[in-house]
C-alpha cells in the first residue's frame, strides 16, 4: 500500500472532547478516520484529548518536534494551544491549524473556515500559511502576577462580564453561538449594569481617566460569536484596534450600543472611540473587574498588552475570501 506524505507533515491533533456538548468528540473521532486514511501510516500524526483545563498548553509546549499543531474544539482550546506554542522558540515553533467546533468560532472567523462543524477536513491539505500577529498580557493583582496570549480578542468591562457570564449558562440552558451570548448579555445589562473605572495608556501616551463600559482590544474583527466590534482590524498589521466605550451611560442607552456591535452599528455612538497602537496599558481600581482573552477569564488589577508581529505561522484556507 503507497503512503501519502501530509503537508502538514509531522501532526499533533488536541481534542477537547467536550466541547460543544461533546460534538468536538465525534469530531476528532473522525479527524481520525480521516487522517489514517488519508496517510494510510498512523506515524504522520498523533491525536491526544485534553484531560482538564490548561491540558491543551502543556501538549503544545512541548511539541517541538512536530510541524502543525491542529486544535479541535472552541475558542477556549485555540487559545490553550496558542498560548503553548508561544512558549515555544520562534525557530522550533509548529505551524497552529484549527479544525472549529465551539459554540463561539471567532478565530474562525478571521480565519475564513466556513466549516463549524469539523467534518470538512480536505482542505487542510491544500491550506495557505500565513504569519499572523499574536498579543501579550501581563497581569498582576492580589491573585498574583501573571502573562497570558491570545490570538483574537482581550475585553474588560460589561462585554468581557458577557463572555464569562457564557460558561454557566452553556451549563444550565445548553445554548450555544448568537443566543447563549444574547442571553448573558441580556443577564449583564439587566443584573450587572455598572461602569469600570480605570486609566488606560496607548503607545505609552498619556493616562486617559476613563468611566468604561467595555474596552476591547482587537487582533481579529469579532468577539463574543461574531459581534462585529472592531470592522476593520486585520490580524497581520502588527496592530491592535482597541474599541473603548467611555461615560455615565445611561443603561437605556448602553443596550443599544451592545446590540448594535452585532453589525459594526455601535461605532456611530459617540460615547464610543475606537483606536490602533502597538501597546495598551490598564489600571483598575479594583482587581475584580471582569477581563477575558479569547473567552477565557483572567484576574488582575493592571494589564499591558503588547502586540507580537507575526508571531505563530497558522493555516488558512486557500483563497480564503471568507475571512473577515
Amino acid at each position: 500500500m503507497s503512503t501519502n506524505r501530509s503537508p502538514l507533515g509531522k501532526t499533533l491533533i488536541i481534542v477537547n472532547p467536550t466541547a460543544q456538548s461533546g460534538a468536538a468528540a465525534t469530531a476528532g473521532e473522525q479527524a481520525q478516520r480521516f487522517f489514517s486514511l488519508y496517510l494510510h501510516d498512523p506515524r504522520g500524526f498523533d491525536l491526544v484529548k485534553t484531560e482538564r483545563p490548561r491540558h491543551a498548553t502543556d501538549l503544545a509546549a512541548q511539541a517541538a518536534g512536530y510541524d502543525t499543531v491542529l486544535a479541535l474544539g472552541g475558542d477556549g482550546i485555540i487559545h490553550e494551544t496558542a498560548c503553548g506554542l508561544m512558549q515555544i522558540s520562534p525557530d522550533a515553533r509548529p505551524a497552529l491549524g484549527i479544525i472549529p467546533v465551539g459554540s463561539g468560532n471567532d478565530y474562525a472567523r478571521t480565519l475564513g473556515i466556513t466549516d463549524r462543524t469539523g467534518r470538512d477536513l480536505a482542505w487542510l491539505f491544500e491550506a495557505e500559511c500565513s504569519r499572523m500577529d499574536v498579543g501579550r498580557i501581563d497581569f498582576d493583582g492580589s491573585q498574583g502576577s501573571g502573562s497570558e496570549y491570545f490570538v483574537q480578542t482581550f475585553s474588560m468591562g460589561l462585554d468581557a462580564a458577557v463572555a464569562i457570564g457564557t460558561y454557566g449558562l452553556r451549563r444550565k440552558t445548553g445554548l450555544t453561538g448568537d443566543p447563549l451570548y444574547l442571553a448573558s448579555g441580556f443577564n449583564v445589562f439587566g443584573l450587572n449594569y455598572r461602569t469600570y473605572p480605570m486609566r488606560m495608556s496607548l503607545d505609552g501616551g498619556a493616562w486617559l481617566q476613563l468611566e468604561s463600559l467595555i474596552t476591547a482590544v482587537q487582533i481579529g474583527k469579532t468577539y463574543g460569536s461574531g459581534f462585529l466590534i472592531t470592522p476593520e482590524a486585520d490580524p497581520k498589521d502588527g496592530l491592535f484596534d482597541v474599541c473603548y466605550a467611555h461615560g455615565r451611560v445611561p443603561r437605556a442607552v448602553a443596550l443599544p450600543v451592545f446590540l448594535g456591535a452585532k453589525n459594526g452599528r455601535h461605532l456611530g455612538n459617540r460615547h464610543v472611540r475606537l483606536e490602533r497602537a502597538r501597546e495598551v496599558r490598564l489600571e483598575f481600581e479594583a482587581d475584580d473587574y471582569p477581563m477575558q482573552a479569547d473567552g477565557e477569564q483572567i484576574h488582575g488589577r493592571t494589564a499591558r498588552i503588547t502586540s507580537i508581529p507575526g508571531a505563530l505561522t497558522v493555516l488558512v484556507p486557500r483563497m480564503n475570501e471568507n475571512a473577515i
